[in-house]
């Protein structure tokens, strides 16, 4: 796994932040130039309807943390307060925010061991709370799939607010074209998660070989010491939870569960607050999880401007003509400005509340 050093978190401010920003904040710009109606703002009314849309939304979001919290206190062995838990959540979503998909887990790693955690245990937690997020969105993808059959991947080419021409509808046009292949990115979460199902609890030490032969095949050789890092990860993970009650097991599952079931429940709030004509909100969640298939694709830090787009592209049916690009907007504050400002909040004072693990575990 990448390391992160105390140097890099001083400087997310200036340099890391303001990329995705920008990002994120133009592409909202021209999806309201592109999409907005503004006869379509005379239908908002600050109604109670809204208001409690707004509320609900705002409630799913603070289930979603809690449950999040929740499994990464109790995947710690509790060696985390609950005051240490928040600080360190909030920071994990702010480097969810700040750096591409793939940097993510290498800044999840260092919260996590600058929070007070062993590399053992922190090494545990990243694996374990990404494996089990794996298990729960395959099984509930899957369960809908049985219950609502090809349904839920069937987006048409049809949507208003998505005809007029301009480059980043026709992009969107694309994304819904693609969502019809999106039970090949169902397959690779499902192989993935058996994958590393059996090599943490069934095969930790052949799969830690496994990936040492695997780093040592030329054409590899750039990413030998990752490879190797991952098979080492990988053992340590089966090591330190290897031990685990069914309790422990079934915890972890259903807060994994409720974080995410609270989660695209706010796009569900959202679009009860603003539609006037409510949809089938069984579609409507249905339609998170293949979103989330898109959002997983490496892009660009806080998949700024791919989340706006991917949003609108695959729910725009459930939105009113003219509206997409305000509820985007609004999705965003919730789901990633918020976290964006938390971080920045929490930041300076996390710095220096942690130090002190910082020199216990370089012994000065």
């Amino acid at each position: 796994m990448a390391t992160t050093s105390s140097d890099d978190i001083q400087q997310v401010r200036t340099r890391n932040i303001l990329l995705p920003v920008l990002l994120s904040v133009s592409i909202s710009a021209y999806l309201i130039y592109a999409n907005l109606d503004t006869s379509s703002l005379k239908l908002i009314h600050f109604t109670s309807k809204l208001a409690i849309g707004l509320l609900l939304a705002a409630v799913a979001l603070v289930i979603r943390d809690t449950a999040f919290m929740y499994k990464v206190r109790l995947s710690a062995g509790d060696k985390l307060s609950w005051g240490a838990a928040i600080r360190a959540i909030v920071m994990w979503e702010f480097g969810a925010a700040i750096t591409p998909k793939l940097g993510e887990l290498a800044f999840t790693f260092f919260v996590l061991k600058r929070s007070g955690l062993s590399y053992g245990r922190s090494t545990g937690v990243v694996i374990l709370n990404t494996f089990l997020d794996n298990v729960v969105f395959v099984v509930v993808f899957g369960i809908m799939y049985l219950v609502m059959g090809h349904h839920i991947i069937e987006v048409s080419s049809d949507c208003a607010d998505l005809s007029g021409g301009h480059v980043v509808q026709k992009v969107m046009l694309q994304v819904r074209h693609l969502a019809q292949n999106a039970w090949i990115g169902y397959v690779f979460f499902c192989v993935a998660g058996l994958f590393f199902g059996i090599s943490i609890f069934v095969l930790p030490t052949r799969a830690k070989k496994f990936f040492y032969r695997l780093a040592d095949m030329k054409g590899l050789n750039r990413f030998h010491d990752s490879i190797k890092h991952l098979g080492d990860e990988i053992d340590i993970t089966a090591r330190e939870y290897k031990n685990q009650t069914w309790s422990f097991w079934l915890r972890m599952l259903v807060a994994t569960l409720i974080n995410w079931t609270a989660r695209y429940c706010i796009v569900n709030a959202l679009v009860f607050a603003f539609s006037d004509v409510a949809p089938n909100f069984w579609d409507v969640y249905a339609r998170q999880y293949l979103l989330w298939i898109f959002l997983v694709i490496p892009t660009t830090p806080g998949a700024s401007g791919w989340a706006e787009i991917a949003f609108v592209a695959l729910n725009c049916e459930f939105m009113p003509v003219g509206l997409s690009a305000a509820i985007v907007l609004v999705w965003r504050i919730y789901t990633y400005y918020f976290y964006l400002l938390a971080g920045i909040i929490v930041l300076p004072g996390w710095l220096k509340r942690t130090a002190k693990n910082v020199r216990v575990q370089t012994g000065n």
